[in-house]
């Protein structure tokens, strides 16, 4: 199979796919597990510096994580620097990529508790301190996102932290982010549609949402404090806390 590089982020989102065959989800980053970290970290605004400053938002008693779509876990690098004992839970549906993770930090084996499903149909452990999302969650709808975010509430202390880097339409690289938005979530419908897809199965199409629709769909599922922290070009990261 010919490994092609996903599009960039930051150009302009449209579909360089044509009516080519959408991948199974789990199939695409399976086979991209090799060339992911290179080729991923030069297609997104600002690079590793967007990985990097995640562990500086994350509380300093922060002892248990929880990590949806862990992927490679490029963003536990400064993690464990800051926190060198912290103990991650992380889930990811494509087992190459947990593969290189797990070779990627081997005296962290003990503190890794890696599963090989789906973070969507996932029942979280109700134990952690903190939770984060990686550049992974721009794959989903309203509802399917809504949804995540309670499930992630939920496996939350009171007052922990929630925090999101991800891919998400702005104002400073669209006139209508919320246009765009629409524009994509429609294309991926008509591609289903044409290809005949799978309803119950998962593929890969980028459908980021606007940074405001991303903020109220946080707030629809019970968090606050909302914060826009940081951004380049279309990636940005959101902070969002459990209520005491």
């Amino acid at each position: 199979m010919t490994i092609r590089p996903e599009k960039s982020h930051d150009k302009d989102n449209r579909s360089e796919l044509g009516d080519s065959k959408l991948e199974e989800m789990s199939e695409f980053f399976n086979t991209r597990a090799e060339i992911y970290d290179a080729v991923h970290i030069g297609h997104v605004g600002g690079g590793m510096e967007g990985k990097n400053i995640l562990a500086g938002f994350l509380p300093e008693n922060t002892a248990r994580l929880l990590d949806v779509g862990i992927g490679t876990g490029l963003e536990l690098a400064q993690i464990f620097k800051r926190f060198p004992n912290i103990i991650v839970t992380g889930y990811d549906i494509a087992e190459e990529m947990l593969r290189k993770l797990t070779d990627k930090y081997p005296g962290k084996r003990g503190q890794l508790d890696l599963r090989h499903e789906s973070y969507l149909t996932a029942e979280f452990d109700r134990d952690y301190d903190a939770a984060i999302s990686v550049m992974t969650l721009h794959h989903y709808d309203h509802e399917a996102k809504t949804a995540i975010y309670r499930s992630l509430l939920a496996a939350l202390h009171d007052g922990g932290i929630y925090i999101e880097a991800d891919y998400m339409l702005s104002e400073s690289v669209f006139a209508d982010p919320e246009a765009e938005e629409q524009r994509l979530f429609t294309e991926y419908s008509r591609l289903c549609v044409q290809q005949e897809l799978d309803s119950g199965a998962e593929y890969h199409f980028d459908t980021p949402c606007t940074v405001t629709n991303n903020k109220r769909l946080l707030a629809d599922a019970g968090f606050t404090d909302i914060r826009k922290v940081w951004s380049v070009k279309n990636t940005t990261v959101l902070t969002a806390r459990k209520p005491r």
